[in-house]
Formats: structure tokens, sequence, C-alpha cells
């Protein structure tokens, strides 16, 4: 914005505003700006769910966060045969997906992948 047009030869038109109204050096187009402390909605979103709420649970009460009562009503949903809440329930948890013990039969070690990449070799006629 270095190269301004002051004179009246200036054309206005499609993108290119009247040198008037358009930004000064340094000036800019949002001067207050975001102030500062304001939350988006996933920190309020988080900050809700770490909420602590007083809950009467087999006749006690017991201190829970918003997210701990919505897993265990989820989880009665799902032991009532919801069939919706126990498949989010599983997905949420994240059985059958990824566990430990399937990601131990994946693992290969050293000699395997030298093993296979000799076998790859081999068969696409790659010699040493």
């Amino acid at each position: 914005m270095a190269n301004r047009h002051r004179s009246g030869k200036y054309a206005v038109g499609k993108g290119r505003p009247p040198v008037a109204t358009q930004f000064k050096p340094g000036q800019s187009g949002n001067p207050k700006g975001r102030p500062k402390g304001s939350k988006n909605s996933q920190s309020l979103a988080k900050a809700e769910l770490n909420r602590k709420v007083v809950v009467t649970v087999n006749g006690r009460k017991k201190s829970m966060t918003v997210a701990e009562i919505a897993s265990r009503r989820l989880g009665d949903k799902a032991m009532a045969g919801d069939a919706k809440a126990f498949s989010f329930l599983i997905a949420v948890a994240g059985v059958g997906h990824g566990s430990d013990e399937l990601l131990a039969d994946r693992i290969t070690t050293p000699e395997q992948d030298q093993a296979i990449l000799a076998d790859y070799f081999s068969r696409n006629g790659y010699t040493k």
C-alpha cells in the first residue's frame, strides 16, 4: 500500500475503494479486536463438563462432574436396552478398536521387517 494515489485520476471501482476510506499505514481493520479473557465455545463446553454437581446416588449425596453424570446416565440407558446408547457407549470407550491386545498382534520385530522386505524384493526382481 506504499503506492497510494492521491490525485483525482484514481479509479474507484471493484477492489479499489475510495482513498479516503482505505486503511492508513499501521491502522488495523479491527482496532478493538477480541476482548482479552473472552472464551470460545470449546473452552466453555470443557468448563461445563468439568463443573461439579451434588447428586444423590443410592441414597447418599455425592459430588460428581457433569461428564461423569452423563456417562453414568448413558450406561444406565444402555443397560436398560437402548441400542443407540449402547453403541455410543462402546464407541466412546473404544472397546474393540485399537485395544492393547489387538495392537500387540500387529507389532513386528526388526527380524520380521527384514523378512518382509526380502520377500518383497525377491518377488519384484530386485537383487543386491
